[in-house]
């Protein structure tokens, strides 16, 4: 059975091209939603005001606050049944950010008209108002509440008005998933399984469609969990969103029986923006750049930033960004760096770059060998590839060797091989300058004759074998271990 929608999702906007007189345009986004307590029911209204819509004003040296004047009306015919009037106040900020609230109000089961006004208290004429109709029932049967998409969600114990079953819920009022997030969750309640359900369990089934117009859709994702039956029943759900493309889809939750019939089902729909998933190279505009986060670095950061990301380029890539570090075009190093990062995380690029910038400085300063930056360097490129070893040995006191390092690492996630390893040495014993000799990992690099080349200032007729043209390895000596740190450790 499907049940009619008992309140509903609206989002009042004024776009300010096509109103070009309007200082302000307050936007609001609004959900109401029937729940209920053992007892009765109730609604609750999350309300979500963009922070770009109201008037900030200071309030001290440091901070700004905003406040809209918020009155809820719930009416039968011209009679109030119940209502709230007070002010919403943001939090002292030092920037603007959007102001929320969520208000539960109790009414008897029937049909009413909600109307909510909001007033910006430093612009009286920036106000809103609107109005719908609202059925609270949860009838007789199993009766699935409406879908409550969030923003995000986390574990609360604590008596916050967003706490909802032990979980604080950020509501997301305006059903729009920006490009910086990755999951989409909702939230419903289930209610009357154990007494309209014949088996101890039952299916929620919930899936996303992309809505292409005339009735038509393409099916994004699905899942389902089996439930218990209760009088009451939260259920709270992520779905991954990250790659998900621009454009308008729906979220669809189904109960079903153990014949697959359907008990009860509930649809809302949202927008999702995703520019940069599966972006193509000439799809990214200059204007497009010039408002993403590359715009702010200058000349010096951006070459910085650049020879930091030139240990991990391969082919192609790697001669492009030599040319362009060769010359002084800050477009095209703002281009070239701002692209990569959008193939690393098309949904955050600022959050990789910054990310990588701090592995990038820890690189640099912990393996800086006085003639390169410390990304640059063997060590510092086998660092930001692939983070530091399970294990590390350093040998200084090696009387045939150079000082040299061996790197372990246990688990190699890069080609799935196990005990993994990495010999360093520093030949000209010039600082901290140790370069890469032998690796047993896979498309690194690899010199049968590594051992040789570390002891061969004194390795004499000290070689494996009676051919000295192909011998690879080194007779054990005093203090000579550097076979068996690799090959045993």
């Amino acid at each position: 059975m499907k049940h009619k929608n008992s309140c509903f999702a609206l989002t009042i906007f004024l776009v300010a091209l096509l109103l070009p007189f309007v200082g302000k345009a307050l936007d609001a986004g609004v959900t109401c939603v029937v729940y209920a307590t053992p007892d009765k029911p109730y609604l609750e209204i999350n309300i979500e005001i963009a922070a770009a819509s109201v008037t900030f004003k200071r309030v001290d040296s440091v901070h700004l606050q905003a406040g809209v004047e918020t009155v809820i009306l719930i009416k039968k015919g011209d009679a109030v049944i119940n209502f709230e009037k007070y002010r919403l106040n943001s939090p002292l900020v030092n920037a603007p950010q959007a102001l929320l609230d969520v208000k539960r109000l109790f009414v008897q089961p029937g049909e009413y008209q909600l109307e909510i006004t909001f007033q910006d208290i430093h612009d009286p004429e920036n106000n809103r108002t609107f109005k719908s109709s609202v059925t609270v029932d949860l009838g007789a049967g199993i009766f699935l509440s409406d879908l409550l998409l969030l923003r995000s969600y986390r574990p609360d114990k604590s008596d916050n008005p967003f706490t909802k079953n032990g979980y604080f819920l950020e509501p997301l009022p305006f059903t729009f998933y920006d490009r910086i997030a990755t999951t989409l969750a909702f939230y419903a309640e289930i209610y009357h399984a154990n007494k309209t359900v014949p088996d101890e369990s039952y299916l929620v089934r919930y899936f996303i469609e992309q809505e292409l117009g005339n009735d038509a859709t393409n099916l994004i994702s699905i899942g389902s969990q089996q439930k218990k039956t209760a009088a009451v029943s939260a259920l709270l759900v992520p779905i991954d969103i990250g790659k998900m493309k621009s454009g308008n889809y729906s979220l669809t939750v189904e109960l079903r029986n153990a014949t697959n019939e359907l008990l009860s089902k509930r649809k809302v729909y949202f927008q999702r923006s995703n520019p940069f998933v599966e972006i193509q190279e000439t799809e990214l505009t200059e204007s497009m750049v010039e408002k993403q986060f590359v715009s702010d670095l200058n000349e010096e950061n951006l070459r910085y930033s650049l020879r930091a990301i030139s240990a991990l380029l391969e082919g192609d890539d790697t001669e492009a960004l030599k040319s362009i570090l060769k010359g002084s075009d800050l477009k095209a190093m703002r281009y070239f760096l701002f692209r990569y990062f959008v193939k690393a995380d098309p949904n955050n690029p600022e959050q990789a770059y910054v990310k990588f910038m701090q592995v990038a400085g820890a690189a640099d300063q912990k393996f800086n060998s006085g003639f390169r930056r410390g990304f640059e360097t063997d060590r510092g490129r086998t660092f930001m590839r692939y983070g530091m070893p399970g294990d590390l040995i350093r040998v200084e006191d090696d009387p045939s060797a150079p000082p040299y390092e061996i790197w372990v690492y246990y688990d190699f996630p890069k080609t799935k091989q196990k005990n993994v390893k990495f010999l360093f040495y520093n030949p000209t014993l010039a600082g901290e300058d140790f370069m890469l000799l032998h690796s047993n990992a896979r498309g690194e690099i690899n010199n049968p004759r590594w051992e040789r080349e570390l002891y061969k200032r004194n390795a004499g007729e000290q070689f494996e074998g009676d051919n000295y043209h192909v011998a690879s390895s080194m007779q054990r000596n005093l203090g000579r271990n550097a076979r068996a740190f690799f090959e045993d450790f």
